[in-house]
């Protein structure tokens, strides 16, 4: 199998239209294979105020009801996953919108307490390897199957995880709205991950960073190469940071 890069889109390129046609050029320049997986929370965040269905977070991950769990499914696997995919093919790479659920492409386990909220437990790499045969960018919304086979909420970075480890990803790369891992006040350009783990016990890695630092050390533990983290608001960022010198974002090698 050639190489494979999984993209983790959140965010800015989901909010910004416009952001699409470099990233589809980034894209559609890789010569590897490529999985893009997306979150959506804030435009579900949106609708299910608008629907009056009050949100609730334990240590940050929403409590998911089955009546939320509709509205999580129908914004991320039927809008933000189709609209991505339509933008990309727009765009000249031809995309095809896929959820965990399609295919059973990944089921996930519960976690107790959240409601329909879990983690990836099983995948089946079929959807993904149909979509690359037939010259198609797999474009994955985070919604999985769960034990009977029903939805389940599962978080984006956990899903992308998950397949860049079944995949044997060469790398995985965050388009965020931060520019890099902020180490102090400064973003680094390229880390170890023990510098990263050393980084964190000091509390010079702290806050929301912190979080996000911890997301990458999970990452590099299940045998991907490196991470990139890079600011999804910043046109033609994937092209700065993977082939120039310099770099624009944070590179994180284990």
């Amino acid at each position: 199998m050639s190489a494979v890069r999984v993209y983790k889109v959140g965010g800015p390129a989901l909010e910004d239209p416009g952001l699409l046609t470099p990233l589809a050029a980034e894209i559609g320049g890789n010569r590897g294979r490529v999985v893009l997986v997306h979150g959506g929370g804030r435009h579900v965040e949106r609708l299910l105020k608008a629907m009056g269905i009050e949100s609730r977070f334990v240590e940050g991950r929403r409590v998911t009801s089955p009546e939320a769990m509709e509205i999580v499914e129908m914004v991320l696997s039927g809008v933000v996953n189709k609209a991505l995919a339509a933008g990309l093919t727009a765009a000249g790479v031809p995309a095809l919108g896929l959820s965990g659920r399609d295919g059973g492409m990944i089921r996930a386990r519960l976690e107790p307490g959240l409601g329909r909220v879990g983690v990836p437990e099983r995948l089946d790499l079929r959807p993904l390897e149909a979509a690359w045969a037939g010259g198609f960018v797999p474009v994955v919304s985070p919604v999985s199957g769960g034990p009977a086979g029903e939805a389940i909420n599962v978080n984006a970075d956990e899903c992308a995880l998950a397949l860049a480890r079944a995949l044997e990803a060469q790398s995985l790369v965050y388009l965020s709205d931060v520019d890099g891992v902020r180490v102090g006040q400064a973003t680094a350009p390229s880390l170890r991950a023990a510098e990263v783990a050393e980084r964190i016990a000091d509390g010079t890695i702290a806050g929301g960073m912190k979080a996000k630092a911890n997301s990458i050390l999970k990452v590099l533990s299940a045998g991907v190469h490196s991470v990139h983290l890079l600011d999804g608001r910043v046109p033609h960022s994937i092209i700065g940071e993977l082939f120039t010198d310099h770099g624009v974002g944070s590179w994180i090698r284990a």
